[in-house]
């Protein structure tokens, strides 16, 4: 992915200083396709519905970015999200979860933003249990899209 990119989807999705730290991020050596179904079927063992899939690489192309492949996905356990915002309507521009996935030549590049960052910013004690569960799920769904044999 050209360096471009990178810096775009780091404006977009990690607005923090250190952004490393910030982020949960995968490469793995499966097909992008391939890569979007054991995502998918992965959030979907965890609990989590999938409420949009947005196709990025159209707007990035029209602005003269070089890309392969480039979607978000936005995800969450919606009955969850909506008893956290009713009672912390403070975090509702960080719902649902999002994770990019990115082809870049033969491999495919998952990014999302580790909840436990809003920690920072949300110190309550119901939101720092919650953005810890998300972080922790969202490790073992990329180490087991990693670890799943191709389709």
């Amino acid at each position: 992915m050209n360096p471009r990119n990178w810096f775009v989807l780091l404006l977009l999705f990690f607005p923090i200083s250190s952004w490393a730290e910030n982020m949960i991020m995968l490469r793995v050596h499966h097909s992008f396709d391939d890569t979007m179904i054991m995502l998918k079927d992965k959030l979907d063992e965890y609990g989590y519905k999938v409420a949009h899939i947005q196709k990025c690489d159209g707007g990035l192309t029209d602005s003269g970015y070089q890309t392969d492949m480039y979607k978000s996905i936005f995800y969450g356990k919606f009955e969850e999200m909506r008893q956290l915002t009713n009672s912390h309507p403070e975090i509702i521009p960080y719902v649902p979860l999002k994770i990019a996935v990115m082809k870049e030549k033969d491999t495919v590049v998952l990014v999302a933003l580790n909840p436990e960052t809003l920690s920072e910013f949300f110190p309550d004690k119901t939101l720092v249990t919650q953005f810890g569960r998300w972080a922790s799920d969202i490790r073992a769904i990329f180490e087991e899209v990693l670890d799943s044999k191709r389709l």
